[in-house]
């Protein structure tokens, strides 16, 4: 997820990183969810759907809870949800919703630095990854 900053640590600073660190360091308890740098990545699982919305729903209501009391805001044009279901007929339809805004749901993400995709298959890493070594190849090739 990802925020904008309405106030903010000074960036490019030698301090900045760790003011921003002392900044969220409370995050990961609000959710009891990991952070990795910058980037929040929250994993809901549940076979039931029921439980499921209801889940995503309270983590969400937490989430806006931190952010409003940080002096922070959610930028939901920036946030994304991505379904992984165990066959296509499992899939569960129904819209997230946070600070009265639709959050986009996605066939596929990049997490980490890899292409993932909602039926956890290579294609989407395979193509970016190609699509990158064509260009060094090319490169390669001017000099």
């Amino acid at each position: 997820m990802w925020e904008r900053v309405n106030h903010s640590v000074p960036q490019g600073s030698v301090l900045g990183p760790l003011l921003f660190l002392i900044y969220i360091n409370d995050f990961p308890l609000a959710i009891n969810k990991l952070l990795f740098a910058d980037d929040t990545s929250i994993i809901i699982s549940n076979a039931n759907p029921e439980e499921f919305m209801n889940s995503t729903t309270l983590v969400l209501n937490e989430i806006t809870k931190w952010y409003q009391s940080n002096l922070l805001s959610l930028n939901c044009n920036k946030t994304t949800f991505l379904q992984f279901a165990t066959t296509k007929n499992r899939e569960i339809v129904f819209q997230i919703t946070a600070v009265n805004s639709i959050i986009s749901s996605v066939n596929s993400t990049k997490f980490l630095g890899l292409m993932v995709d909602s039926t956890l298959s290579w294609s989407d890493q395979i193509v970016s990854l190609t699509s990158k070594l064509n260009k060094a190849c090319y490169a390669i090739r001017m000099v």
